[in-house]
């Protein structure tokens, strides 16, 4: 019994990983981002954190998220990070609407999370500053007219 379980896990094993080697799985980030931003909701702004930020807060990781949103180049999430941060079923959506193994979707999400806290930050800001320059043009002909 115990060979046949092992036997019929390492077979699955083999054919997941085979799959996402012809897949391109591994690799592939086309859909992955679309998703991923799907996933996280709106862009935090000022007084308004993210999904994200209010579960970083609730399991004490929010400094690690603001490293993520400052710096470039930063390394992979590990897994116990990504399982804290998102639900089974956003994990397991993620994997279905990429068309990823649960493994490949992992490995993707540890790969490409920072990195894309890091442009959505920059996208906020940027997003912020220009709202901010429109408010205070729109402010300044106000006062002149």
């Amino acid at each position: 019994m115990k060979i046949s379980r092992n036997l019929t896990g390492n077979i699955s094993d083999m054919t997941t990983a085979i799959g996402d080697f012809l897949t391109g799985a591994r690799g592939d980030r086309s859909g992955a981002l679309s998703v991923l931003n799907d996933i996280l909701g709106p862009l935090p702004a000022p007084g308004q954190p993210s999904m994200l930020e209010h579960r970083a807060e609730e399991m004490g990781m929010l400094p690690l998220i603001r490293t993520w949103q400052e710096r470039d180049n930063t390394s992979v999430a590990d897994e116990s990070t990504i399982h804290a941060l998102f639900r089974p079923a956003e994990l397991q959506r993620f994997s279905s609407q990429t068309g990823l193994s649960d493994r490949a979707a992992m490995n993707i999400l540890r790969d490409l999370l920072p990195s894309a806290i890091r442009h959505r930050a920059i996208n906020a800001r940027a997003g912020w500053q220009q709202h901010t320059a429109h408010t205070d043009a729109t402010a300044q002909r106000a006062a002149g007219e």
